[in-house]
């Protein structure tokens, strides 16, 4: 199989989980603490990441200590992003959340090569552009789909639609420059598993002290068992998916990787509907 290929490969997988995350996790996180989850997920996904890595590629670690400005760097907009995507799926339509957040992704890619950073820089043809335009149109029209009430689900009113778009976008955004400093860092010689267990040091962190702290208690306390099974598919649904666009930065370029992502919104709807938990809205799957 070519290297095009295997990085279309891994993007389809990512995407395909990505969605079901979607779904689940916005059902979840209803009744039990998102950092609390976070905080688990991905403190094991880094410690399992870096303790192979320093087994089997020690000398990665020494060139990410080479770049820790960038690792630094990459953990705040990972702390940004998946913390603004948490909540965001509490509070709209899962499919909402992910099509803008999807959407955002090549549209954060198109602004970073605005602002000149070398890994967006690109020159699309003129229906490629087209393409772009309409991202933008369909975030738009979803926006005012959802702070209108035409969506299958907002928790509260106008305020949390216009917070949940907000917050979407801001992920989606942060995504497509993690995406792009990943692809700086694989160029210097720091492979896929260690960027993934660097990356979210202080996510993990911070969702741990936000966890202790009861910033988004819910009314009744999981019990462990029930935390242990959420943690172990957050892990297959979460750390996974992201592992496996972590392998394709390297195979494939950019705007290619953020193109795929827009197979995702599709099949949250589709898992959504199946699912039950959102009222069917037509203005959505318009």
């Amino acid at each position: 199989m070519t290297p095009a290929r295997l990085g279309l490969l891994f993007c389809l997988a990512f995407v395909s989980l990505e969605a079901f995350q979607a779904v689940y996790l916005g059902a979840v996180f209803q009744d039990v603490d998102s950092f609390l989850v976070g905080a688990w997920v991905f403190g094991l996904s880094v410690l399992g990441s870096v303790v192979v890595t320093a087994i089997v590629n020690p000398g990665e670690l020494a060139a990410a200590w080479r770049s820790i400005k960038l690792i630094i760097l990459t953990n705040i907009l990972a702390a940004i992003t998946w913390g603004t995507y948490f909540f965001a799926i509490q509070l709209i339509e899962p499919a909402v959340v992910f099509t803008i957040f999807s959407g955002m992704i090549p549209m954060g890619t198109v602004l970073a090569a605005w602002i000149g950073l070398p890994e967006a820089q690109m020159r699309p043809p003129a229906l490629v552009k087209i393409g772009y335009l309409l991202v933008f149109l369909s975030i738009v029209a979803l926006a005012w789909i959802t702070i209108a009430g035409l969506s299958g689900f907002v928790r509260g009113g106008i305020g949390a639609a216009i917070l949940g778009v907000g917050l979407s976008t801001i992920s989606g955004g942060g995504t497509a420059f993690v995406i792009l400093i990943s692809s700086r860092l694989a160029g210097r010689g720091i492979g896929p598993l260690a960027q993934f267990g660097l990356r979210f040091v202080l996510y993990s962190g911070l969702a741990a002290m936000a966890a202790w702290i009861g910033l988004d208690a819910k009314p009744t306390e999981t019990a462990a068992l029930d935390l242990a099974l959420i943690v172990a598919i957050g892990l297959a649904v979460i750390a996974l998916p992201l592992y496996l666009v972590q392998r394709a930065v390297p195979l494939l370029p950019v705007p290619v990787i953020a193109a795929m992502t827009a197979l995702g919104p599709v099949m949250v709807f589709a898992m959504q509907a199946v699912e039950g938990r959102v009222d069917y809205a037509p203005a959505t799957l318009l």
